[in-house]
């Protein structure tokens, strides 16, 4: 394997890597943090959501960063074997789940870090659904895109 395509290599792997940490992450969310927060005291809430909008961030912006920055790369300089559909694909659920954190998510979290509500709550939980989709999706692609440079 030529430096160029050891590079290129690099490039989906650190892809992979980051779309399955995002989707490790927001899978815990889902299935895990999000429900549970319907537990804690409604007067702890807002302390509860202060402190995960302050800290979620180091995980995430990193992550997402990341994988926006390798899918443009793949763009116009990807491995032999893997589609433009690779690049395109997880651009696009990178839009949707940026539209979709602008949307429902950010706000929600704001809105709880103020009072907890169980209406923004259970809106939450429902719409998280559509960011644990595409991150999943992402995943996945890029686990195929991946295989089949080993097929």
């Amino acid at each position: 394997m030529d430096p160029s395509q050891t590079g290129q290599l690099t490039v989906v792997l650190i892809q992979t890597a980051a779309a399955w940490l995002m989707t490790g992450l927001i899978w815990t969310k889902q299935v895990l943090n999000y429900p549970l927060l319907a537990l804690i005291d409604p007067g702890g809430v807002p302390r509860y959501e202060q402190a995960h909008n302050r800290r979620f961030i180091w995980l995430v912006g990193p992550a997402v960063a990341v994988t926006a920055v390798t899918a443009a790369i793949l763009l116009g300089w990807r491995p032999a074997g893997v589609s433009l559909a690779v690049p395109v694909a997880a651009l696009v659920l990178l839009a949707v789940i940026i539209a979709d954190t602008i949307r429902h998510g950010a706000p929600s979290h704001a809105r709880l870090a103020q009072r907890f509500d169980a209406g923004v709550h259970a809106r939450l939980v429902r719409t998280n659904w559509i960011r644990t989709v595409a991150w999943s999706t992402l995943a996945v692609l890029d686990l195929i895109a991946l295989a089949g440079l080993w097929g």
